[in-house]
């Protein structure tokens, strides 16, 4: 907290106290600040002012915050040789409290009583100082007039703080709007190394060198691609070696290069070896960097004996951020094709397996794994078709006769046992045909009977052929009479027909009424799509999930292929016929589901882009001449 101020302010404390006791006005505060004095000069005058213009002050100290540290440091102190031990306690004081203090010192029997006065310096809202003065009197108009002093006086360190920023500002808009320029200059250009020798040789113009080189990493060196006022440069090789070797040992450092070096800086020899074969005067090199990636080297070279100041290395860094974006753009556009994506490729390569990048090498890291286990690990390949559940046997019930229906017990859905009752027909009319054809049999026995008995031989032949064709017609309506009655030819479920909503109406003979299937057998029917069908074979063992029943699995055997397609939906499918082997009392004819046919162990990259494979493979076909 005793740190001294700086040696420009200390030669001229012997003036300044020179002024103790004499009232200075605002016009002396205002000649400071507009004298262009470095914070640490004007703040060892200003206080020296302070001091001089209240009486019983016998010593100050001036605090301010280090922005890089933000710890609040001695920047002046009156008189220079004097101790402020106490008033730097006090002055800590300040900072917890917030406010100014008036603190008794503690001091001798003997000695007049003292006090500490001291008060913060905020710039806005912000605590910028304090300062601290050490009056010897406890008087409270003199304590009265040395804090009202202090309180209007830490204005013109306010004053003084304002202007450097807004001087700060100016600085930062002329060198923003000096970029900006140099940005233009590159922009403008179409080709990238016009856009190069652009940026170099404004860059030369503006900050006064002699030569401004930018050279870019290639292999294992750095390559110079542009000097500042100058289109052809082959045939300088030694310089241009030198030029490359500095630009390269920059790149090795891994931050600005100054040389001739001052004492805190890197000495660099391959910066002195071209300094020598140039005759400059002055060497920069700052290597740019965009984000942790090195893209670029610039190397600045001055003849007059002006050295490199600090804000014009940020100027320089700035710029060759800002240009480096459109100056890469520039070389992406000129590649070749083949260039271009070997650059990607590096790029990609080299952010994968480089340092960072912690999510890229996750991704290669789980691609190489999913790639390698593809590539070893098989599954089970099945072709997936849409599947109906049929009877093995399907009866269709047709009407034997024309007649009408009177009756019709069952339709379609009911379960029926071998022989029950589904329908009957019309069989008045049969009925009548039957006596009729009973009565003539009797007839015609009788007129037998009585040829016989006579002894004529013509007329007994004549009754027995009456007697026989009555007996056929009688047994034709006997069988229709039968036939009325429509029966299940055995157990199963009526699959369609109903014809309760028809009784009374006519039907012809073969119309087809009903059609029945057993609950036993059944055959699964699979639409494989044409694409798929190479693959399948019979006796191939599959499984099927029913919609109706999708909790239970059935399996099946492929038992015929028909080479017959069928057009569903804007696709071709083939029929394929399996037996059921699974069996359960919930199936029912008519079923449908999903049916997977087991062809057999197969890579699991071949089964998931077989289709993709057989898609390009067509497509190439097409294309091809």
């Amino acid at each position: 907290m005793t740190d001294q101020p700086s040696d420009s302010a200390s030669s001229q404390a012997q003036s300044a106290d020179s002024n103790v006791g004499q009232v200075v006005d605002s016009s002396a505060l205002l000649t400071l600040i507009n004298r262009g004095l470095s914070i640490s000069e004007f703040a060892f005058h200003w206080l020296g002012i302070q001091c001089a213009s209240l009486e019983h002050v016998t010593a100050a100290v001036l605090l301010m915050r280090d922005d890089s540290s933000n710890v609040f440091k001695p920047m002046a102190k009156w008189p220079f040789n004097g101790s402020v031990q106490q008033l730097a306690e006090v002055a800590e004081g300040v900072i917890e409290e917030q406010c100014g203090l008036l603190v008794p010192l503690s001091q001798a029997s003997d000695e007049q009583a003292s006090y500490a006065a001291a008060y913060p310096v905020h710039v806005g809202t912000e605590l910028y100082g304090i300062v601290a003065l050490h009056i010897n009197s406890d008087q409270p108009a003199v304590l009265q007039a040395a804090m009202g002093q202090l309180q209007w006086s830490v204005g013109w360190l306010s004053l003084y703080k304002n202007q450097q920023a807004l001087i700060l500002s100016d600085q930062l808009s002329e060198r923003s709007k000096r970029a900006l320029e140099l940005l233009t200059s590159v922009q403008t250009q179409q080709a990238y190394k016009a856009a190069c020798l652009a940026l170099v040789t404004a860059l030369s113009a503006d900050l006064g060198c002699s030569r401004v080189s930018i050279g870019f990493p290639k292999a294992a060196k750095v390559h110079v691609e542009a000097l500042s006022h100058t289109v052809e440069f082959g045939h300088r090789l030694s310089i241009m070696s030198a030029i490359s070797n500095a630009m390269a040992e920059a790149l090795v450092i891994g931050k600005e290069v100054i040389s001739p070096a001052v004492d805190n800086e890197i000495r660099a020899p391959d910066h002195y070896q071209l300094l020598q074969e140039s005759g400059s005067e002055h060497l920069l090199s700052v290597p740019i960097f965009i984000g942790e990636q090195f893209y670029c080297v610039l190397t600045l070279e001055r003849s007059q004996a002006t050295p490199f100041e600090v804000d014009e290395i940020e100027f320089i860094r700035a710029v060759g951020v800002l240009s480096a974006a459109s100056l890469e753009d520039k070389r992406q556009a000129q590649l070749s094709l083949p260039k271009l994506l070997l650059a990607k490729s590096k790029n990609v390569l080299q952010g994968t397996i480089g340092p960072n990048y912690i999510g890229r090498k996750l991704i290669a890291a789980m691609v190489v794994v999913l790639v390698l286990l593809f590539s070893f690990l098989q599954g089970e390949y099945r072709i997936t078709a849409q599947t109906e559940l049929e009877g093995s046997i399907q009866q269709v019930i047709a009407a034997p006769y024309n007649s009408y229906i009177t009756s019709a017990p069952k339709k379609a859905g009911d379960t029926v046992s071998k022989g029950e009752l589904i329908a009957r027909l019309d069989d008045r009319e049969l009925r009548l045909e039957r006596k009729k054809w009973l009565t003539q049999r009797s007839q015609y026995r009788h007129e037998y009977n009585n040829a016989y008995a006579k002894q004529e031989r013509a007329e007994v032949n004549i009754s027995r052929a009456q007697m026989a064709q009555a007996e056929a017609e009688l047994a034709l309506v006997e069988e229709r009479l039968r036939r009325s009655r429509l029966q299940a030819p055995f157990a199963g479920v009526v699959l369609s027909g109903d014809l309760s909503q028809r009784l009374g109406s006519f039907v012809e003979q073969g119309e087809t009424l009903f059609e029945v299937a057993p609950l036993t057998n059944y055959r699964v029917i699979l639409m494989v799509a044409d694409n798929l069908i190479a693959d399948v074979a019979i006796d191939q063992i599959g499984v099927l999930v029913l919609s109706a029943l999708p909790s239970e699995k059935f399996e099946f055997v492929v038992t015929t292929i028909t080479p017959v397609t069928e057009a569903r939906d804007g696709n071709n499918f083939f029929r394929v016929e399996a037996d059921i082997t699974t069996l359960s009392s919930s199936l029912r004819p008519g079923m449908q589901g999903i049916g997977k046919i087991t062809v057999g162990d197969r890579l699991l990259i071949a089964n998931w882009t077989r289709g993709l494979i057989e898609w390009l493979q067509l497509q190439l076909w097409r294309w091809t001449p």
